[in-house]
Order: structure tokens, then sequence, then C-alpha cells
């Protein structure tokens, strides 16, 4: 395990990458997400982790670094999936990128989120990745910014833009299928 002084280090030279649900401090490393028996058992290996009941949030020991970092997309994934609308609150920054660049691609990551969220609620991450064809892991690490995605967010808000068309035209033939069997069988739909 890292020392405090080892872990701060670190996190100077490669701080964790933006995201609103899990960052890192200058006591701790902080986990806004609900207590669920699967983060206890992926933070187990982490000494002195502990559920704040009056934070709602995880505080892992900043000895746990490693250990939160290997496990980030899965740790954000959980996370999110928890939360019942799109997170706005500010997120201390990650300085590895060029403030204009690091925007760019965190805008790209919330455009990305909010319209798969909207697609397919609370499981979206496996949804959108199985829709696109996409490696779920590589689509994970890249939302929280970790990884590199295969294609460039361009090219995959171009994908999702697509997805969204081709749906909307199966939910209109869907609904069209609907109204001609209500109306074959008697039944009204209200007005």
């Amino acid at each position: 395990m890292l020392t405090d002084e080892e872990a701060l280090s670190r996190l100077a030279t490669h701080p964790l990458p933006a995201n609103p649900w899990v960052y890192a401090t200058d006591r701790a490393i902080i986990i806004k997400a609900e207590y669920t028996d699967t983060i206890e058992r992926l933070l187990r290996w982490a000494p002195k982790t502990r559920w704040s009941a009056k934070h709602r949030c995880w505080i892992v020991p900043l000895s746990g670094l490693e250990l939160v970092r290997s496990i980030l997309p899965e740790l954000s994934r959980l996370a999110e999936a928890m939360q019942t609308e799109p997170v706005t609150a500010e997120v201390p920054g990650n300085t590895a990128l060029p403030l204009d660049a690091m925007a760019a691609d965190e805008t790209a990551r919330q455009i990305f989120r909010d319209n798969a969220r909207l697609l397919y609620g609370s499981d979206w991450q496996r949804e959108t990745a199985r829709a696109l064809d996409r490696n779920e892991a590589a689509l994970a690490s890249w939302l929280v910014g970790l990884g590199v995605m295969e294609a460039p967010p361009a090219v995959l808000l171009g994908e999702m833009l697509a997805l969204m068309r081709r749906r909307v035209l199966d939910i209109a033939a869907a609904a069209d299928t609907l109204e001609r069997q209500l109306a074959a069988s008697g039944i009204a739909p209200p007005v």
C-alpha cells in the first residue's frame, strides 16, 4: 500500500480523470455512490475504506489510490447507475490536458452519456455498447476519461445520432402498429 505522501505525489503527476462520482482530495478518495455490497466487494482490498451515511459516499484512504484507479470504470458505471438525474456539480479538475482539449472531450462524453441514458435508462452503458457494436469496457474507460476509444468522439457521437434516428423510426412504426391493433380490437385509446 502507498503512503499518503506517495499517493499525493502520484496524483500530482497522474491525477484521476475528471469524474462527477469519483475524485481525490488531499485527504482521501471520495466515491459518490450509495452503499451496495458490490461496491463494498470492489473496495475490500483498500484498508480502512468506509461508507459515510452522513455524506452518502464511500471514503477510501489515499493508500487505496491504485486500487481505485484499477476499478474506476466499474465504480463510475455503478455510481452513475444509481443517479436519478444527470449530475452537473463541479468536480475537482484534471489538468493533464490543456483546458480547451479537456473541456471539449468532457463535453463530448457528457453529450454521449446524456443521450445514451435517454435511450436506455439505467443500464445505458451496456445497451449502448451493444447497439453501437463497441467494447463495453473500452467505452466505460473513455466515458470516465481513462482510455482512448477505437474511434474519435465525433465518430461516436455520429453513431449515437444515427442510433437515435433509427430508434425514432422503430418507435414510430411500433406506435402505428399499436394504434392499428387498438382500432382492430375495438379498444379506444384515451384522447
